[in-house]
């Protein structure tokens, strides 16, 4: 079964239109990946997961006050590489508002220098679980 989790819509993530700036969809959707972490217990993992690939069709608009379903689903689990799809819905007008994924990569830091490496056990494990 797919992660979902709910945020409400502040005016800060609003545009001068009054609804939200695309940029902050990643932002939604990252937080949703942080609170999976966290409520598997591997939050450490998230700061050694930079993204290399981030995709998005937004289908209609979220306004402050609506409040945002995301669902997380895992697509693809790699040696390296965690690549997995979100679903946005507003859950106040009832429609679908995005679709996408993102690529996220296993790393080490190696003198200042990001080296991709095997994506933890741990972290396999979590994305499994949701399949």
């Amino acid at each position: 079964m797919p992660f979902e989790v709910r945020f409400y819509i502040y005016w800060s993530q609003t545009d001068a239109a009054g609804i939200v700036h695309f940029s902050e969809f990643f932002s939604l959707v990252e937080h949703a990946e942080e609170e999976f972490y966290r409520a598997r217990g591997v939050l450490e993992i998230h700061s050694r997961m930079p993204r290399v690939e981030a995709y998005a069709v937004f289908k209609s608009p979220l306004r402050r006050g609506d409040v945002a379903r995301v669902v997380l689903k895992p697509l693809e689990i790699r040696e390296k590489a965690v690549k997995y799809g979100f679903e946005i819905y507003n859950e106040t007008t009832g429609a679908l508002s995005a679709t996408g994924h993102i690529v996220a990569v296993c790393v080490e830091n190696e003198g200042g220098r990001l080296k991709s490496t095997r994506c933890p056990q741990e972290l396999v494990d979590v994305w499994r679980s949701i399949e």
